[in-house]
């Protein structure tokens, strides 16, 4: 799929122009309510939005689950995990359970048990949110023949103060989505896309291939 500039209702995901709705980046489950005003929403068909329902649900379990999670994390997780999720789906919670590993917090040393999410989960999810970004904030790139490399890191201060810094720095809601971006056009074209969930989780997404025209 190649963004038609032109015609630029087209599904970010698949290229289609029918049955077409909005998605929102990242999916708004990750928010709590009152719903931030400035949520950012992509034209997406029908189809694509709703077969990612299952994996917007199990992402939102992973990354409210992490013990450093922040207030907003633990408002999801008490409220629309375990009170609504786990609730409405049994076998989930049973799959969340099969999930549990034994891990150590390396800021207290304290261990714990965590849930893990597979990759083949994780990758396609945020390469989601990735392409709606890019279709967001660069609409004359195309994407289709990108290939995202995917790098999960735990997120500290010192990553952003001195990785981060010349960035171009965004959030969504108070402690829920925190986002950097940097393009690269000269040469070969870059893309890199820092995603921190919660303040307890942080990805980093990079594309080496060209995508602007």
């Amino acid at each position: 799929m190649k963004v038609n500039i032109i015609n630029p209702k087209t599904c970010y995901l698949c290229g289609s122009s029918e049955n077409l709705t909005k998605d929102h980046i990242p999916p708004k489950n990750l928010f709590t309510q009152p719903l931030p005003g400035n949520l950012i929403t992509v034209d997406c068909c029908k189809d694509c939005n709703q077969k990612h329902a299952l994996d917007d649900e199990a992402f939102r379990v992973f990354t409210s689950s992490v013990i450093n999670r922040s207030k907003a994390g633990e408002w999801i997780w008490n409220h629309k995990v375990m009170n609504s999720s786990f609730v409405r789906s049994p076998k989930l919670k049973e799959n969340v359970k099969n999930s549990l590993v034994p891990l150590r917090d390396s800021n207290t040393g304290i261990l714990y048990h965590g849930i893990t999410l597979h990759e083949s989960r994780v990758k396609p999810y945020l390469i989601k949110i990735t392409k709606g970004l890019i279709r967001h904030f660069h609409p004359e790139a195309d994407y289709s023949k990108s290939q995202f490399r995917v790098i999960m890191i735990n997120p500290t201060q010192e990553i952003i103060d001195k990785t981060l810094v010349k960035f171009v720095y965004d959030e969504r809601g108070d402690g829920i989505f925190r986002f950097w971006r940097a393009f690269y056009t000269t040469g070969q074209a870059e893309s890199v896309w820092v995603y921190v969930f919660y303040d307890g989780l942080m990805f980093i997404l990079t594309s080496p291939q060209p995508f602007l025209d």
